[in-house]
Parts: structure tokens; C-alpha cells; sequence
């Protein structure tokens, strides 16, 4: 077994919790730093049907992507989330870990899992924080680069819904036209358009796209695939697995990690 600050210093190690945004809330959210863990899950989200998960199949940790806690609490109620939720990890002895705008800003974080499925080729970031700049696990907020050949819009957003189980993709501008050099941010993009546009991007691949984004776009020449917020993500959930199994072997620890089978994305896809 390991405990629970081993794993902690496992995901800082590839994904420093220094890299996360000023409003985000990684770490321990509800637990023992020192509690022992023989099983982890990972998830994108810390739901009760995960956290269920988690109980049922003997797991002492549960490490997400999306924190539980973004605000301080003003009250535990049992009755509703989170407080619902809150209760059935301390009852169940789960202990629940966020790792969030760290893994998005990190080399092998969510960013970078979406530009290896895509082949992105000669890559910046989109938004650097400068303090982190020089860091060689920093990559920055959204990537930019170039596409292996040219797609029309239509083959891309195919491509894109095979590699992400079907996906149900959201497409703004012509089909038919043709892209090369592609932006990404995963999660919620909308608010990168406009430096997307200075990027010189001809296509932007995100989540969480609203009508008045969509419109924005349109005016400016920016074709979107809103590939969603879950299916854009869930890519870093089995390295972050892989990547807990492999420390604790390398420290000697016995650790069984796996990724959350019972998470579905929220959003359903009528067509």
C-alpha cells in the first residue's frame, strides 16, 4: 500500500500543482494526507454514481480531474451535493484528490494527450503565464500547430468523433472548407477565441461552445469542432492511472489503479 501525500507528490512530480490557475482549487479536497490507499480510481468528475464506484470496488482514493470544492462551503448538508457526496467519501474512507488546471497546463496533461490524437505538428501555446514560462512540463493553456496533411472540415470532425468512442461533434463554419493549422484547448475554450484568431488558426478544437461564441466566431472566420467538455478530457484519465501504478512500483509500493468505468458524459446526443 501507499499513502495518500505519496500519490499527491506522484501527480505533482508530472503535473506541478504550481501550474494551476489562481482560481482553481487542486489537491487533497477530502481526506488524510496520511491514509493508506491498495486501490485508486480515476475519474473526470466526483459524482455520487463515481464515488459509489469507488466504495464498491474497495478503492481508498479517488483522483479527478475537476475538482469537488471550487468555493469555501458555508454549510455540510448530507441531504445535497457536494455535501451528499462529501459524506460518502468520509464514511466510505475514500479519500478524493483534484488535479485540474495543472494536468491541463502540463506536457502529457489533457492539452497534450489532444495533440498527440490529433498528429499536431510544430506547436505554441495559445496563453502562458511567464512565471512558468521556462519550465519544460509547462505548455501553457490551448496549443496551436499544424494538422499532419489538409482536412476539410467534415473529414476532420469525423476523424475527431472515431478517435473520441463517437463523439457527438458541434461544427461551426462550411464543411467543405479546407484546415491545416488547428488550435486546441480542452474543457471550456470559448474565452481563447480571440487569441485563437491571432494565432492565425483556420480551425479551433474545443468544448463548451455558446451560441454567441459560435457567432463570434463566424465574424471573425474561425471554424469550431466543439468535440464537448467530457469527451475532450476523459483522454488523460488512463495516463494519469498508468502513471500512479508506475511510481508506486518504482518506490516499491503496491498500488492497483483503474479508470472509472461507470462516468458518462452528462450531455446525450439525439440524432
Amino acid at each position: 500500500m501507499v499513502r495518500v501525500r505519496q500519490i499527491i507528490d506522484w501527480i505533482d512530480s508530472w503535473a506541478p500543482f504550481r501550474f494551476a490557475r489562481t482560481w482553481d482549487n487542486s489537491g487533497l479536497q477530502v481526506g488524510n494526507p496520511e491514509a493508506f490507499v491498495g486501490r485508486v480510481l480515476v475519474a473526470l468528475d466526483a459524482g455520487s454514481e463515481v464515488v459509489g464506484e469507488a466504495k464498491e470496488l474497495g478503492c481508498e482514493c479517488l483522483v479527478t480531474h475537476h475538482p469537488l470544492l471550487f468555493r469555501p462551503i458555508q454549510t455540510l448538508r448530507t441531504d445535497s451535493w457536494p455535501g451528499s457526496v462529501i459524506a460518502l467519501a468520509v464514511v466510505s474512507g475514500i479519500n478524493i484528490i483534484a488535479a485540474h488546471t495543472n494536468v491541463d497546463a502540463a506536457r502529457g496533461g489533457t492539452n497534450g494527450q489532444l495533440k498527440d490524437l490529433l498528429g499536431l505538428e510544430g506547436v505554441s501555446p495559445i496563453e502562458v503565464d511567464a512565471r512558468l514560462s521556462d519550465e519544460s512540463q509547462y505548455i501553457g493553456i490551448g496549443l496551436v500547430g499544424e494538422l499532419p496533411r489538409e482536412l476539410n472540415m467534415g473529414e476532420l470532425a469525423r476523424q475527431l468523433s472515431d478517435s473520441l468512442d463517437g463523439a457527438g461533434i458541434k461544427m461551426v463554419g462550411d464543411p467543405g472548407k479546407t484546415v491545416r493549422r488547428a488550435a486546441i484547448c480542452t474543457g471550456s475554450g470559448a474565452s481563447l477565441i480571440g487569441d485563437v484568431v491571432s494565432a492565425g488558426a483556420d480551425v479551433y478544437i474545443t468544448g463548451d461552445i455558446k451560441y454567441h461564441d459560435a457567432k463570434l466566431a463566424e465574424e471573425c472566420g474561425l471554424a469550431i469542432l466543439d468535440v464537448g467538455h467530457f469527451a475532450s478530457e476523459k483522454l488523460v484519465l488512463e495516463p494519469i492511472a498508468a502513471l500512479l501504478a508506475s511510481k508506486a512500483l518504482e518506490e516499491g509500493g503496491k498500488l492497483e489503479s483503474v479508470v472509472s468505468r461507470s462516468e458518462k458524459d452528462p450531455f446525450r446526443t439525439i440524432r
